[in-house]
């Protein structure tokens, strides 16, 4: 369901795939679930941030050393966050799916923990191909702007807290922990959806 261009960007570009999954649906089983509104972009051994921050793995994050285009799901606070392995297998980038916009308008998956939660997704989804799982991702619409901020919740005290990595749909309300002011309506946070580009 991703074109050959996204999985050639997953490849070798973790930042801009980051920003191109802003406006994706995700599927489950087939159903559509609701567009990315968030992302976090996670570099690798040299990002302090990362579960990966100088060459460290374990069972725990192994499927973060898969190559692009697998899901890696790992658990944190109780709760479930779902990332997207990115880069070739062993340099253990990753992006991980903070929040999306539901058809219905609804604010229940507007963080990572609620979004998993309301997919229902687990543990048993580690590891999978995105090619072939049955957690999917589809082109749907283009954001009319992308903004970006420092990650939320991170930890490590060096220049990677404050790096601008978390990115998302300006004015869209289904971002986390957002500010009220300049919100705008869903549909006026997107550029056009990709059924109407013509």
């Amino acid at each position: 369901m991703i074109s050959k261009e996204f999985q050639e960007l997953m490849r070798v570009d973790t930042i801009a795939t980051a920003k191109a999954l802003l406006g994706m649906q995700l599927y489950l089983d087939g159903k559509p679930i609701g567009r990315i509104v968030e992302t976090e972009a996670y570099l690798g051994a040299k990002d302090s941030a990362c579960h990966s921050a100088h060459g460290k793995r374990s069972p725990k994050n192994e499927s973060m050393y898969l190559s692009a285009g697998h899901w890696y799901v790992y658990q944190i606070y109780g709760h479930q966050m779902l990332n997207l392995v990115t880069g070739a297998e062993n340099i253990a980038e990753a992006v991980l799916i903070r929040a999306l916009e539901l058809p219905d308008g609804t604010l229940l998956a507007n963080g990572p923990g609620k979004l998993t939660k309301f997919v229902g997704i687990s543990k048993a989804f580690d590891g999978q191909n995105l090619q072939e799982s049955r957690l999917q991702l589809a082109a749907d619409a283009l954001p009319l702007q992308i903004s970006s901020r420092p990650r939320i919740g991170v930890t490590c005290v060096d220049h990677w807290r404050e790096e601008p990595l978390c990115f998302y749909v300006a004015g869209n309300r289904h971002v986390s922990k957002i500010a009220k002011i300049g919100l705008l309506p869903d549909e006026e946070t997107w550029r056009r959806t990709l059924d109407n580009e013509n």
